[in-house]
């Protein structure tokens, strides 16, 4: 086998790169040595795997040099040539995939040249592309920023200080709307992960930052003057808030009527993203016990797919976690009916590899809420999964109809099986594992407790869950102590 950083940049490639680099490397204008064609030409036969002896530095240099003795160093030089043209391809490639990024680039290179009137025709051309096509661009604002500080290039250049204020204010107005979307936006995540995984961070600039912005008052100019944007901005604000006082119903509701007044502001891709901040907000409410909330993540989802913008795109895959959280919230809900139906009529949306497990686990769930605990055990049973998180709802769901058929002696031994899985894991979050891992140890002490008909077991277990913070299945826990020596 052949190793070199050019062969592990080369095995990630697929074929139709493989196609495509071949032809750049054969360009004269990427390149000029035709050995570095010639190494590719060898190397590409052993694609993807590249662990043929053939392709041993000695063999390739044989084919490269027919009867010249072994030059390490020569090789070594073609591998760090041809390296550096698949980088310059993977780029190259990219560049490709981005015509406003080599717009930009040709605005540029205009400024430096006496095109004063080709600069402004391409200036306003891209803008109006950009403009109409925003929701495939990443970042439009900082797009609009690049254009505008040409503009202003431009008229420097050409001795029009006049006309170029208009300019750098423009420039200026668009890096703040794109600044202020993606520091809201990482606020955002940073809360969500703080409340998820008690991540708390020892420093926190972005959050610094927000504390020290007096946001409602620049949201109240930017109103005044009809900036652009602005309600975008404030519902992420918005959003912030909901993440920073999960409890606090008021910013909440100001969120969800903001949103769902002004749909027609947003491209599909951002209202989808928006969605899905309510959604996130939704979720922290539950988690943090207001359990009523179920109803809203609902009727969120159902209006997501009555107007199709449960997907980012259409021809996006509908996600294993989204088609999850969907059938689930209904089941709170107790949208039974509703549940099944979803859970059959978007099952062909999911990935193929997953889907049958998947909707056998949806099953399972199904019907353990509805109370057919044998019927949940069955569709366990066909459950095929190589995902470390289904994994565990496999097992805790299993464990939970165990108990529900009185079947303790294989729940006991089902639920240290489980901690065993749990400990070995390494992939699993902290916070992730102790939630499990507590619930193992509650269910094993409920579980002895009902077996053995222990009379004074029930307020030690109530006790033992009312310390726990991080617990998973809490309230079937709470439930189901609760029901211990009743008959």
């Amino acid at each position: 086998m052949h190793k070199s950083k050019s062969v592990a940049l080369l095995s990630s490639f697929s074929r139709d790169e493989i196609k495509s680099f071949g032809d750049f490397l054969r360009s004269p204008f990427f390149n000029n040595n035709s050995r570095v064609v010639k190494l590719f030409e060898e190397l590409k036969k052993a694609h993807p795997e590249y662990e043929s002896r053939s392709i041993s530095k000695e063999n390739l240099y044989k084919k490269l040099f027919p009867g010249k003795a072994y030059n390490d160093q020569v090789i070594k030089n073609l591998n760090t040539e041809l390296f550096k043209l698949e980088k310059d391809f993977l780029a190259h490639d990219m560049l490709g995939r981005e015509p406003f990024e080599k717009s930009v680039m040709l605005l540029m290179n205009l400024t430096s040249r006496d095109a004063v009137q080709l600069f402004e025709k391409e200036a306003e051309s891209i803008e109006t592309s950009a403009r109409e096509n925003r929701s495939k661009i990443k970042d439009i604002h900082l797009l609009l920023n690049r254009i505008e500080e040409e503009k202003f290039t431009n008229d420097l250049i050409n001795n029009r200080q006049s006309e170029a204020t208009v300019h750098i204010l423009k420039a200026g107005e668009y890096l703040i709307l794109y600044f202020l979307k993606n520091i809201l936006r990482i606020n955002i995540n940073q809360r969500i992960n703080e409340f998820s995984f008690n991540a708390v961070p020892e420093v926190n600039l972005p959050g610094e930052f927000l504390k020290k912005l007096d946001l409602e008052a620049l949201l109240e100019f930017m109103d005044k003057n009809k900036t652009e944007h602005t309600i975008h901005i404030r519902l992420l604000y918005y959003s912030l808030l909901c993440n920073l006082n999960v409890k606090d119903s008021v910013i909440y509701l100001k969120f969800k009527k903001l949103l769902f007044e002004s749909i027609d502001s947003f491209t599909k891709s951002e209202f989808h993203h928006l969605l899905h901040m309510l959604e996130s907000i939704i979720a922290q409410k539950i988690n943090s016990g207001m359990l009523e909330y179920y109803k809203d993540l609902f009727e969120t989802y159902e209006y997501e797919l009555k107007n199709d913008v449960y997907k980012p795109h259409k021809e996006s895959p509908l996600t294993v976690m989204k088609y999850r959280n969907i059938y689930l919230s209904a089941m709170k809900a107790g949208k039974y009916e509703w549940a099944e139906n979803f859970i059959h009529k978007y099952r062909d949306e999911l990935q193929k590899k997953d889907r049958q497990s998947i909707v056998e686990l949806s099953l399972a769930q199904l019907n353990f809420e509805k109370g057919n605990f044998e019927e949940t055990l069955k569709h366990l049973q066909k459950v095929r999964t190589s995902q470390i998180f289904y994994k565990i709802d496999v097992k805790i769901l299993s464990l939970m109809a165990l108990y529900e058929i009185g079947h303790y002696e294989t729940a006991l031994a089902s639920a240290e099986s489980f901690r065993k899985m749990l400990a070995a894991n390494k992939t699993l979050t902290e916070q992730y594992r102790e939630k499990n891992k507590n619930f193992a140890a509650v269910f094993m002490s409920l579980v002895k407790a009902k077996a053995d008909n222990s009379t004074g077991a029930k307020d030690e277990i109530m006790k033992k869950i009312e310390g726990i913070t991080a617990l998973a299945n809490k309230n079937w826990l709470i439930r189901k102590t609760g029901g211990l020596n009743q008959k």
